[in-house]
């Protein structure tokens, strides 16, 4: 016996029609099954590929962070960290560019680690929900530490100052992130002086 459809009203009740309606819902029960894996995925219980999949559909993809950025005994010199060497030094002198840095090799990096990037996705899929506000800035800025104050420069962008050091690694992401969402105004990281 076919059963009425409940997409019909009850005067089109007849087993022709009836039986129509259940051909075309069999035809839709594979859309029904990728409907129900979509509305139970989520950034907090994502897998890895999947997850990564999320971060592409929002424009975060997981990023790759430069070896040099993992060492701790580090000068700055630009956008790269240079690896000090007692033994070498961090450059050497010399040529018509007016140095050569010798440990600024082409390190490749490694990707975010899984927990942080889910953490970071999950605020970068707010401003993409609500756009960048403070309660966004702030939300990002406290996933790396507690210590800090938000402020406006001169300039009328917005300016992150940690009280202590958070790490190259750490300030290498937040400036990489905010690169990406914000513009106008940008949004600066400072690090403060530690007490």
């Amino acid at each position: 016996m076919i059963k009425q459809s409940p997409y019909l009203p009850k005067q089109m009740n007849g087993p022709v029609v009836n039986s129509v309606m259940q051909a075309l819902d069999s035809r839709l029960e594979d859309a029904d099954f990728i409907e129900n894996y979509l509305h139970g995925l989520s950034i907090n219980t994502a897998e890895e590929t999947e997850l990564e999949n999320i971060g592409r559909l929002i424009g975060y993809v997981r990023p790759i962070v430069p070896e040099a950025f993992n060492a701790e005994n580090l000068f700055v010199f630009g956008d790269v960290p240079i690896q000090n060497d007692p033994e070498i030094g961090f450059a050497t002198a010399g040529g018509s560019v007016g140095g050569v840095f010798s440990a600024a090799g082409s390190s490749v990096g490694s990707y975010m680690s899984l927990g942080t990037y889910r953490k970071f996705l999950d605020k970068v899929a707010y401003i993409k929900r609500y756009g960048l506000t403070l309660k966004s800035v702030d939300a990002i800025a406290a996933l790396v530490s507690t210590d800090y104050e938000i402020q406006f420069t001169e300039n009328g962008d917005i300016e992150i100052i940690y009280g202590g050091n958070i790490g190259y690694r750490n300030l290498w992401i937040l400036s990489q992130l905010f690169n990406r969402v914000a513009t106008v105004p940008q949004v600066l990281i400072t690090i403060g002086e530690e007490e």
